[in-house]
């Protein structure tokens, strides 16, 4: 029958069974506003699981059709309720399946209004698993069976997987080992995260790098704290590990001291007392000539004056007054200018060389070359204990004077005992700032030098670990253990600042670096979230945004719907939730591939 309401609106083909008092009973009902606002936004998935799809143009809805629907959708309810066992028992004789023969027979919906509603309803229930409070396993069935409508809701719909479904879009190539299809990425990405020293447990959005499992797992505690406290704590335990993975690194190294100035320290020690040592030995060597009289003969000291005599009177006297001062020592030695003086008196001039050396200085660039000019006019002169003494000291200029980062190092300032470097500025200096060759050599050096220098390299090791660690724990974000979290971007920034030239593989070996980018990556996973993830308000539980869409609108206040979202309502916030945080920190690939195993068969 058809029926007039006072507004003038005609709903036609009403059941006989629905009297015009219940007709207008739900009119009025519907035309009540809901003042307390909608809480799902157009661009927010609004089930559980779903993949963002760009925001979808909902079909408008004719009064008439919202009309049909205040009494299509408990028609097909019921309906569906009542064919549930009969269909089940014919079944039994004529082989068709329960759940198909029950739809084939059940009330069909005609308003797209009606659909709407049974859509938001069946998928709740499908993805909150919910018993319900009568027969309504139709309803799950039919969120898939009115895809086929109309092409603007099935656009909608199809964003609406169920979990067999997601699992089966994940799955491309079989991996080995979990016995389903599942992606190699995450599986991959897992695989790291266990590996380390401190295994990392990321979630399941950090693992499957998912926008709308990141965002329910960043948003629930903030919306659900009680519950949520799992996902934080979670969350806090998975920094906590990377934090640790930092000190297991430390102590894989074998350090022993602690801070800059001790490393430093440590480094220097052993550098000086090999290069003490060396020194002795050369300077044993020239006594033992001078004492034979090899050091007596008269040597052309030409090409050093000539050198000095090329610069200009500025740059001796103000920039690298070296040069003057070797060039006086020169015109001492020789008061009657013959071109001549003897070895010993080079020597004497070497020493004044070193004496006013100070590295990263012109006087240090002028005094190598001056050096370099003494070595070669020295060149085969004297006899073999001379020569001996020369090869020494030579020996001693390839190991440290002629080495930057190694200078530096064991230098002090001219005319004073204050170091060139001090002990808390060696790591930075030698291995930050370093090249690769720099590290090279210093490496070489210690490891040359004996236990003490083996240990000293250990200790660089040891240190650029705690560097790193001080790197990416600059922050004022704390996890709730109070420990700082690890920042992604610093962390990268770190790691590039060692990597780009090779320094990272030195200093640790290629697998020891593979293990430093491997936290790296892990950490990038679990504490940088995708874009959209964080901040990303009403995103947590879509299930629950469903059942309280359908329970404050005027559908809820249908009898049976009512009734059911109500009853509902509570117990799909709680089980929900608790299902998919317990999914989100026990989660691995392995796992999803049995998921995947138990929908095919349910199927």
């Amino acid at each position: 029958m058809d029926v007039r309401m006072p507004d003038g609106t005609l709903v036609k083909n009403v059941p006989d069974n629905i009297t015009q008092a219940d007709l207008l009973a739900r009119y009025d009902a519907f035309k009540t506003p809901d003042t307390r606002g909608n809480i799902i936004s157009s661009d927010v998935p609004t089930v559980v699981g779903q993949v963002p799809n760009p925001p979808v143009n909902e079909p408008k809805r004719s009064m008439r059709e919202k009309m049909m629907a205040l009494y299509e959708v408990p028609a097909t309810m019921l309906s569906g309720a009542a064919l549930t066992i009969p269909s089940a028992v014919s079944a039994l004789a004529t082989g068709e399946a329960p759940m198909a023969m029950a739809q084939r027979n059940m009330y069909q919906p005609r308003s797209g209004a009606s659909q709407d509603v049974l859509q938001s309803i069946g998928s709740a229930f499908e993805a909150s698993k919910l018993p319900p409070v009568m027969p309504t396993g139709m309803l799950p069935s039919y969120a898939r069976m009115v895809g086929a409508t109309e092409p603007q809701v099935q656009t909608a719909r199809q964003a609406v997987p169920t979990m067999p479904d997601l699992l089966r879009r994940q799955a491309q190539p079989t991996m080995a080992g979990v016995g389903a299809a599942t992606t190699p990425e995450a599986v991959t990405r897992f695989q790291m995260a266990q590996g380390l020293r401190v295994p990392v447990s990321p979630s399941k959005g950090q693992i499957e790098a998912d926008l709308p499992q990141q965002q329910f797992e960043i948003e629930t505690p903030k919306i659900s704290p009680e519950l949520g406290k799992q996902l934080t704590e979670a969350q806090a335990k998975r920094n906590d590990a990377i934090l640790q993975n930092f000190d297991a690194y430390v102590d894989a190294t074998g350090k022993e001291s602690f801070g800059l100035r001790a490393t430093g320290k440590v480094v220097t020690d052993v550098l000086n007392k090999e290069a003490q040592s060396a020194k002795t030995k050369i300077e044993n060597a020239y006594t033992l000539a001078k004492e034979k009289g090899e050091t007596e003969a008269p040597i052309q000291y030409a090409p050093l004056k000539a050198f000095i005599e090329n610069e200009t009177p500025t740059t001796r006297t103000a920039n690298a007054p070296i040069l003057n001062i070797v060039y006086e020592q020169l015109a001492k030695n020789d008061p009657k200018n013959t071109g001549q003086i003897s070895i010993n008196a080079l020597e004497d001039i070497y020493k004044v060389i070193n004496k006013n050396y100070v590295p990263a200085t012109p006087n240090a660039s002028y005094g190598r070359d001056m050096r370099n000019i003494i070595n070669e006019i020295t060149e085969g002169k004297g006899g073999e204990l001379y020569q001996e003494a020369r090869r020494l000291r030579q020996d001693y200029a390839k190991r440290f004077e002629n080495i930057g980062a190694i200078d530096r190092l064991i230098s002090t300032k001219a005319n004073s005992d204050d170091r060139v470097v001090a002990f808390e500025d060696v790591f930075q200096k030698s291995i930050i700032n370093g090249s690769l060759d720099d590290v090279k050599n210093l490496g070489f050096a210690l490891k040359r030098s004996g236990p003490q220098g083996q240990q000293a390299f250990k200790e660089l090791q040891g240190q650029t670990i705690e560097f790193l660690k001080d790197r990416v724990t600059q922050s004022i974000d704390t996890d709730m253990f109070g420990n700082p979290v690890v920042s992604p971007a610093k962390f990268k920034s770190a790691v590039r600042e060692l990597d780009q030239d090779g320094k990272l593989d030195y200093l640790f070996g290629k697998k020891g670096a593979q293990e430093i980018r491997d936290l790296m990556e892990t950490t990038i996973m679990v504490n940088a979230p995708l874009k959209g993830a964080a901040n990303y308000s009403n995103t947590a539980s879509a299930v629950i945004r469903g059942l309280d869409m359908i329970n404050r609108s005027p559908i809820g206040k249908i009898p049976v719907v009512g009734s059911l979202t109500k009853y509902s309502f509570e117990k799909a916030q709680e089980k929900a939730l608790k299902k998919k945080i317990e999914e989100s920190i026990n989660y691995s690939p392995a796992k999803m591939a049995e998921e995947l195993k138990k929908g095919s068969k349910n199927e």
